[in-house]
C-alpha cells in the first residue's frame, strides 16, 4: 500500500467513524431519539475536546520525540521511561473511569435535569447520557494508546492500522444496525456500538504497544494498570449506592444531599 492510499485510508476511516453514528442515527431513528443523542453526545464530547484532546496532543508529541531517534534505536533506558510515563497517564485514566463508572449512570441524568431542565430528562436524555459515562473512559484510553501508536509506529504499521481501521468500522455499523434497528434500544444503542468499536480499537493499540516494548527489550504488562482491590471495592461500593439513591423513594432536598455525599465518595476512589 502506497504513502498516498494509507493517508486516503485512514482520512476514510476517520471519516467514517466520525459520521457514522449521526448517519446511522438519521437513518433509523426517530426525531426524538436523535435529539436525545445529539444531546448527550455534545454534552459528552465537551469533556473530550477539553480535557483528553490536550492529553492526546500532548502525549503524541512527547513519545514522539521520546522515541523518535533518526540515528538510532532508542536506548533501554529511554524505552523503559517511555513505558512508565505512558502507564501512568494510562493508570490515572483506569483510575478515573471508576469514577466515572460509578458515579455517571446515575448522577448525569440528576445534573442534566438541572442544567436542562425536566424536560429533557423525560426525553430519555439523562438516560442517554449516563449510558455515554461508559463510553468516555473508552474513549479517554483509545486516544491515548492511539498517541503513542501514532508517534512511534512505521510506514507499514501505519498501512497494517488503516485496514483495521476499515474493519472496525465495518464492526461499528453492524453492531449499531443491531441495536438501533433490531433492538430498538435508540439512542442508547448507539453509544453502546461506539463502545463495542472503541474497545477493538483499545485492543488493537495495546497488541501493538505490547509488541513494540516487546522487540525494544522490555515488557508492556496490562496487569500494571490493574487498581487495588480496595479502589475496585470502593468503586462498586460506590455505583451500589448510587444507584439505591436512584430508584429510592426520596425527596428532591434529600436526593441532593445524598448525592452529594455519593460524588464525594466517588471522589475519594481517586485518592
Amino acid at each position: 500500500m502506497s504513502l498516498g492510499t494509507s493517508i486516503f485510508a485512514q482520512t476514510l476511516v476517520k471519516h467514517v467513524l466520525t459520521q457514522g453514528d449521526t448517519l446511522l442515527i438519521a437513518a433509523l431513528a426517530s426525531p426524538i431519539v436523535q435529539g436525545s443523542y445529539a444531546l448527550a453526545s455534545n454534552y459528552g464530547g465537551l469533556l473530550a475536546r477539553l480535557i483528553l484532546q490536550p492529553v492526546e496532543e500532548t502525549s503524541r508529541s512527547y513519545f514522539g520525540k521520546l522515541l523518535n531517534d533518526k540515528e538510532s534505536r532508542p536506548s533501554k533506558e529511554v524505552v523503559e521511561t517511555a513505558r512508565d510515563n505512558l502507564a501512568a497517564i494510562l493508570r490515572a485514566y483506569v483510575l478515573a473511569s471508576l469514577v466515572a463508572v460509578a458515579s455517571g449512570p446515575s448522577v448525569a441524568p440528576y445534573l442534566l435535569r438541572l442544567v436542562a431542565g425536566s424536560r429533557w430528562e423525560a426525553s430519555g436524555a439523562g438516560a442517554v447520557l449516563g449510558t455515554y459515562c461508559y463510553y468516555i473512559p473508552l474513549l479517554a484510553i483509545n486516544g491515548v494508546t492511539e498517541s503513542f501508536v501514532s508517534a512511534v509506529a512505521a510506514k507499514s504499521e501505519i498501512n497494517s492500522q488503516s485496514t483495521w481501521m476499515l474493519f472496525f468500522s465495518a464492526t461499528f455499523a453492524a453492531s449499531s444496525f443491531y441495536f438501533l434497528a433490531i433492538k430498538d434500544l435508540g439512542a442508547q444503542g448507539l453509544v453502546w456500538a461506539n463502545c463495542i468499536n472503541m474497545s477493538a480499537r483499545i485492543i488493537w493499540s495495546f497488541g501493538f504497544i505490547k509488541r513494540y516494548f516487546r522487540r525494544n527489550g522490555t515488557k508492556f504488562g496490562l496487569v500494571t494498570l490493574r487498581p487495588q482491590p480496595m479502589t475496585i471495592a470502593a468503586s462498586f461500593g460506590a455505583w451500589s449506592m448510587f444507584k439505591m439513591i436512584e430508584q429510592g423513594e426520596f425527596t428532591d432536598i434529600l436526593k441532593d444531599v445524598y448525592f452529594s455525599v455519593g460524588i464525594a465518595t466517588a471522589q475519594a476512589i481517586a485518592v
